[in-house]
């Protein structure tokens, strides 16, 4: 499941380059962090589907740039409008 998880974000980074959207390619480092996550609670013996994640500070740093990269501000600054 985790190579067929690294051969669609491949797929995806090829596509992608294309649109001419910076912003849009930050869902690639996403996805190389939750494939990462994924192969280290494997490593591990865990089931990440069902049992979630261990985050290291490095994880969230990484998702929290590639967030802000997506959207132009970070997680915690997002406010619902309307």
């Amino acid at each position: 499941m985790v190579r067929r998880m690294g051969a669609i974000a491949s797929v995806f980074d090829v596509r992608s380059s294309t649109v001419g959207d910076k912003s849009f390619s930050a869902f690639r480092d996403m996805m190389d962090v939750y494939i990462e996550m994924c192969g280290r609670q494997l490593k591990q013996g865990k089931d990440f589907a069902e049992g979630g994640f261990e985050f290291t500070a490095d994880d969230i740093a990484r998702i929290n740039t590639a967030f802000e990269r997506v959207f132009g501000r970070r997680p915690d600054q997002l406010t619902p409008s309307g």
